[in-house]
């Protein structure tokens, strides 16, 4: 049985150069993964359960939109999956809330992914083996920005198999979230509170 072995790159002098062959950029992808997390700030205890993904996952996938779309990117909704693909370098890229990102185990979508997700992926020729992928048939490279909720973010070119991600066969850590660059991205100085003096006056 023929399989490929997920590549796993970790550093930015290996993740860079991989990015510019997709056309992406690490600071455009985590302008994004900034977005996301701070949409998903906006849930309330009034709003329903899920409205924090939701926010996340709307302001994610605008925010790639918003970054890339231009000359080279444009957007793509193909197999309901909604995505920016670079039709020269046949590659799409759509957003994901993630369990955890930029672990030893391939993250898992927050949300079940539909029988879309699956076909956009292509078709896979085996079954898939831990630690190792089916070879993909298709022409297309899918990957997702994966955001997980403490801010970590990968670029993953994932197999989707029963509405979830099972295998990766491409894997680039772009940030570890908390503790690395999530904090100094997410914090706006001119957010911080105004002290004052209460002024009272008698009528």
């Amino acid at each position: 049985m023929e399989v490929v072995r997920t590549v796993i790159r970790r550093e930015p002098w290996e993740i860079e150069p991989r990015l510019r062959e997709l056309g992406l950029s690490r600071e455009g992808l985590l302008e994004a993964r900034d977005v996301a997390i701070h949409d998903s700030g906006n849930a309330t205890p009034f709003h329903a359960a899920n409205a924090a993904g939701t926010f996340s996952y709307h302001g994610g996938t605008w925010a790639l939109r918003n970054r890339f779309v231009g000359p080279d990117w444009v957007v793509d909704r193909a197999d309901s999956v909604e995505a920016i693909k670079n039709i020269k370098l046949r590659v799409k890229v759509a957003f994901s809330n993630v369990d955890a990102a930029c672990t030893p185990l391939v993250p898992k979508p927050r949300t079940k992914k539909g029988a879309g997700a699956e076909r956009a992926m292509g078709p896979s020729l085996f079954d898939e083996l831990p630690q190792y992928a089916p070879r993909q048939a298709g022409d297309w490279q899918f990957f997702y920005l994966m955001v997980d909720m403490d801010g970590a973010a990968e670029l993953t070119r994932p197999v989707v198999r029963g509405g979830t991600f099972t295998s990766a066969i491409e894997r680039n850590y772009l940030s570890r979230g908390k503790g690395d660059d999530v904090d100094k991205l997410l914090v706006n100085p001119d957010d911080s509170p105004i002290d004052f003096e209460p002024q009272i006056a008698r009528k």
